[in-house]
């Protein structure tokens, strides 16, 4: 593997301003979060927009409160999955303005469906944090979208490198803006469709299978040279937070009062897994070299 290639798609091979970008946006939305808790920490907002009964049953350890955020620290711990976004979106642009190599991976050469898939994460961070805040049913449909488009994304990105074009009418076209589009079409399609809670879980579920299975196809063949570090520290984390969820489903993670809740880490930890997943993109190298592309292309 080329040393070299690996470095200039890593963490430490990026600019300043991408992280600049995402630490400085996150942290401007972190503290809006904290001055909106100060100010209405006593106050139950949702019950005054929403002007009907809100629902107290739900299936977290975290108590509810009268207040903006009726669950505290799930919904203040979403904040991961934003600051994961936009590291995904700084890396997207980046790779979008500068010249690519020819043992760069897809994901940079084609960053469309990467920037795609931070955009999903910080829509899952804000459904999932507007749903704990709120707990009303419009935002548990946020949640699960956010759920189903992050996945659905990485699905179509993972796609894509195996097929990046097809010949139509005498040329060839590349194949990630279809799958965007129905990344983004099923997405919305399964999230306000679904009836049951269970869409989420099997979306994580269909994710780990496909990717998993095309994992195994890639290594027998030989098609790239992959950083499996990214994808082991995805799968342990993954399995660390179903681990975590299912003792604070049961009640025996923390106190339903504390600021530690099960499902808070439950967020942070899978925020680290769609992160590491992106990594996991962006540091193969092809084995069999496509085409190099000019700064600007998808």
């Amino acid at each position: 593997m080329n040393d070299m290639t690996t470095d200039r798609n890593t963490l430490r091979g990026a600019p300043r301003w991408v992280h600049g970008f995402s630490w400085g946006i996150c942290g401007a939305f972190t503290l809006l979060l904290v001055v909106l808790y100060l100010i209405y920490r006593d106050t139950d907002v949702w019950m005054i927009l929403c002007d009907t009964p809100l629902p107290t049953k739900h299936g977290f350890n975290e108590a509810l409160h009268g207040s903006i955020y009726r669950q505290r620290a799930n919904t203040l711990s979403c904040l991961a999955y934003v600051l994961v976004g936009l590291y995904v979106i700084a890396y997207a642009l980046w790779d979008y303005r500068r010249p690519t190599k020819e043992t760069d991976p897809y994901a940079v050469r084609h960053p469309a469906l990467m920037g795609l898939f931070g955009m999903t994460c910080i829509e899952l961070g804000v459904g999932s944090g507007l749903m704990h805040a709120a707990m009303t049913p419009w935002g548990y449909k946020l949640d699960v979208l956010g759920m189903i488009a992050t996945l659905s994304a990485l699905v179509a990105l993972h796609c894509a490198r195996w097929v990046p074009s097809i010949p139509v009418g005498g040329r060839r076209w590349q194949t990630w803006p279809v799958n965007g589009f129905l990344a983004v079409t099923i997405s919305f399609f399964l999230a306000f469709n679904e009836q049951t809670s269970t869409a989420g879980n099997m979306a994580y579920g269909a994710f780990i299978g496909v990717v998993g299975a095309g994992m195994a196809v890639e290594h027998f063949f030989g098609k790239t040279s992959q950083q499996y570090r990214w994808l082991v520290l995805s799968f342990v984390t993954l399995v660390f937070a179903f681990t975590i969820w299912t003792l604070d489903r049961s009640g025996k993670f923390s106190s339903p009062e504390s600021w530690l809740q099960g499902h808070a880490v439950w967020h942070v930890l899978t925020a680290i897994t769609l992160g590491s997943a992106a990594m996991f993109y962006r540091t193969e190298v092809p084995i069999h070299h496509p085409v190099s592309r000019s700064p600007g292309m998808g």
